[in-house]
């Protein structure tokens, strides 16, 4: 799982994470490494980023960070100033600007490492993406997700995402109800299941929090939202939520698996603590080894 071109090729991967520095910088280049190494032809590879990344330190902690690799031909959103390593042909300029400048999509003439700079908002980076898919300028894109916001994978239809935790021994806890979180909610099954005409069906605008949870009829034990992204339930919580009723979503958002990094703990003492092996089968444990210390 999720350590072979063919599950990314052809498709926009949204890499998301709960955190900084949960890995999922490295995994995108990983990943775009993986596609690029294709025995019968590299297809059209694009990197995106939501905000800033691929800095050699964090701006607030000053941490490492790993570079973005950019091959020749790769398509990449950055300003012109970052894009200038790679020798960029700048194929468009994007609407809009950033406090690093404006925007563009650049091809790659000569490899390099970049710093990856991107639109903020979850629109526009749908429209960047569509930009490059639409125009023909790639076919497989990755996107550096910002923290925390797996909203992002909703805002394109028929995009994927991938989800990265690390985790040491003091986070082991935490990172597990993580998972067992993220699973729940990637697994939410469809609305096409539900008829509307049920007495005990319940539709909820917007996002599902513990507040409107409270609100909703006691009789109501069918629930409905437009998307897993707008459940904003923690683990105890969703969990105590799905004792009682049934949680359906009116789009599903396609989800390629956990990338676990584990560090002061053994893949088994995650496992352990999961204790669900349906969960333990969607996750890729280390697929990668960082050859320089930090990660994204």
């Amino acid at each position: 799982m999720l350590d072979t071109a063919i599950d990314f090729i052809g498709r926009v991967t949204f890499v998301t994470g709960p955190e900084k520095h949960c890995g999922k910088t490295t995994f995108m280049n990983r990943a775009a490494s993986l596609v690029r190494q294709r025995v019968d032809g590299a297809p059209r590879l694009a990197l995106l980023t939501v905000g800033y990344d691929g800095e050699a330190r964090d701006l607030l902690s000053g941490a490492r960070k790993p570079a973005v690799p950019i091959a020749v031909g790769d398509v990449f959103v950055t300003t012109e100033r970052y894009a200038r390593p790679c020798s960029p042909e700048i194929l468009e300029a994007l609407p809009g600007s950033t406090a690093l400048g404006p925007l563009c999509v650049a091809r790659a003439r000569r490899a390099g490492t970049v710093a990856l700079v991107g639109p903020e908002g979850n629109a526009a980076v749908a429209r960047a993406i569509r930009l490059i898919v639409e125009g023909g300028l790639a076919d497989t894109v990755f996107v550096d997700g910002a923290i925390n916001r797996v909203t992002q994978a909703a805002s394109l239809p028929g995009a994927q995402f991938v989800y990265t935790v690390r985790v040491d021994r003091a986070s082991l806890g935490a990172a597990v109800a993580k998972v067992r979180r993220m699973a729940t909610l990637a697994r939410l099954p469809l609305f096409e299941a539900v008829a509307a005409a049920e007495e005990n069906y319940a539709s909820v605008e917007g996002a599902l929090t513990a507040d409107t949870a409270a609100r909703l009829p006691e009789s109501a034990r069918r629930v409905l939202v437009e998307d897993f992204t707008k459940v904003f339930l923690g683990d105890s919580e969703l969990g105590s939520f799905l004792r009682g009723r049934t949680l359906y979503v009116r789009r599903s958002v396609a989800f390629g698996g956990f990338v676990v990094v584990c560090r002061g703990v053994t893949n088994d003492d995650f496992a352990l603590a999961l204790d669900d092996a349906d969960i333990a089968a969607l996750i890729a444990f280390n697929p990668y080894e960082v050859t320089e210390r930090g990660v994204a």
